[in-house]
């Protein structure tokens, strides 16, 4: 029986996917929301590209913490605890916008606030899924979860669009708050069964036991070779990818005959829907050797920006490009959390995820850091070109490395 079928028949796996949908289609209400609304009450780019700090800063603060609870205690009670104040905040910051209050500060608190809340409730969903789902479904699973995603980015704008057209703005948050009630519900009638460790951990929790923890973890790491070079690998290239995304795509939008925002929304289109094809195409694929399928992704990322340094002159190859790069994507974030929910131990697989997280938020804002230095210095054509060709720099070195541990595992086994 096909294994995609056999996920479907699995009640607790269909729970979640259910609340991700949800929760998904709310976030992406929320977002438009608050960017448009900020866009009219601020008039600055500035502000807007702020927003994003929030939320990083409290992932570093707090995604540790959110794995260590998640691998102490109920996946399945933190997934409800979190979006149970997410409900709180989107509802706070709907009343804002209905009371027309345009105090930047507020909406930089919210972000933090649901930076902190997803710290903790996405480590509990990793365990969580590890936890209803067989190994062997575990990638299909997380690839189903990915599509789900990157289909409801790219069909729900419009949508979004077309019913801000026809109530108030502070409406859509009010819609966020309703979807993440929808997502507590699936979650709480989760069965009991799913990996519930609320009373498998008496002991107190103190600042010690955290410390010991999070230092269980980071042994874990230190024992699994094949994790640590995931972990690195997979993270690394968020180096380049997160000036190029935010940064490189609307200068190069600018570039391509003066373009305006809809060339912008073209080339994020291209990349959407390379993810799409890449999420379908991992759903689908059966593997063993993650790092190798992560390179893969790293790969595609850099031909893709290798074309898309030539898009300011060959503009149909900037749209090419873009479509490329999208369809590494999942190549790389797939089978990374895949990799730490079957290669890591089941009392470390939180803390795993939680560090990995951390690793990718820490090269994001030195990407970003790195964004800001090389902001109008150069040509964005070669913003792009050094970007594709440090990913396939990194990506060869990976290949290399990679060959070796195979080698070296198979001479092992014929030992």
């Amino acid at each position: 029986m096909d294994s995609s079928s056999v996920l479907w028949k699995n009640r607790s796996f269909l729970k979640l996917w259910l609340a991700q949908l949800t929760a998904n289609v709310g976030d992406q209400c929320y977002s438009f929301a608050l960017l448009w609304y900020l866009l009219q009450a601020t008039k600055s780019g500035t502000a807007l590209s702020l927003l994003a700090i929030p939320e990083m800063v409290a992932g570093l603060l707090f995604y540790l913490i959110g794995g260590v609870l998640a691998d102490r205690y109920s996946p399945r009670l933190l997934m409800v605890g979190a979006d149970v104040a997410r409900i709180f905040v989107a509802i706070g910051v709907g009343i804002m916008a209905a009371m027309g209050i345009e105090q930047f500060a507020f909406f930089l608190v919210a972000q933090f606030l649901l930076g902190l809340f997803s710290s903790l409730f996405q480590p509990a969903r990793t365990v969580a899924l590890k936890s209803v789902v067989s190994v062997e479904q575990l990638g299909r699973a997380n690839a189903i979860l990915d599509t789900t995603f990157r289909t409801v980015r790219i069909a729900a704008p419009m949508t979004i669009g077309l019913i801000a057209a026809a109530v108030p703005l502070s409406t859509l948050f009010f819609v966020n708050a309703a979807s993440y009630m929808l997502s507590v519900v699936f979650l709480y009638t989760l069965r009991v069964s799913l990996h519930d460790q609320a009373t498998a951990s008496a002991a107190k929790m103190t600042p010690g036991q955290y410390v010991r923890d999070i230092a269980e973890g980071v042994r874990e790491l230190r024992k699994s070779r094949l994790l640590l070079l995931v972990l690195l690998f997979s993270n690394m290239g968020f180096l380049v990818w997160q000036v190029c995304y935010s940064v490189g795509f609307p200068f190069l939008a600018e570039r391509i005959q003066q373009g305006d925002g809809s060339t912008l929304a073209m080339l994020m289109g291209f990349y959407g829907v390379g993810n799409l094809l890449g999420s379908l195409y991992m759903s689908r694929a059966y593997y063993t050797r993650y790092l190798l399928v992560i390179l893969i992704g790293w790969t595609l990322q850099a031909g893709g920006f290798l074309l898309l340094a030539t898009g300011g002159t060959v503009h149909w190859l900037a749209f090419l490009g873009a479509a490329v790069a999208g369809v590494g994507g999942p190549f790389i974030g797939i089978p990374t959390v895949t990799a730490i929910q079957i290669k890591a131990a089941s009392s470390s697989t939180g803390k795993i995820f939680a560090i990995n997280m951390l690793i990718f938020t820490f090269f994001s804002m030195l990407s970003s850091s790195l964004g800001a230095i090389w902001l109008g210095s150069w040509p964005v054509e070669q913003l792009f070109f050094i970007s594709g060709l440090f990913l396939a720099a990194m990506s060869a070195t990976g290949f290399f490395i990679d060959q070796r541990n195979s080698r070296q595992q198979h001479q092992s086994a014929s030992v």
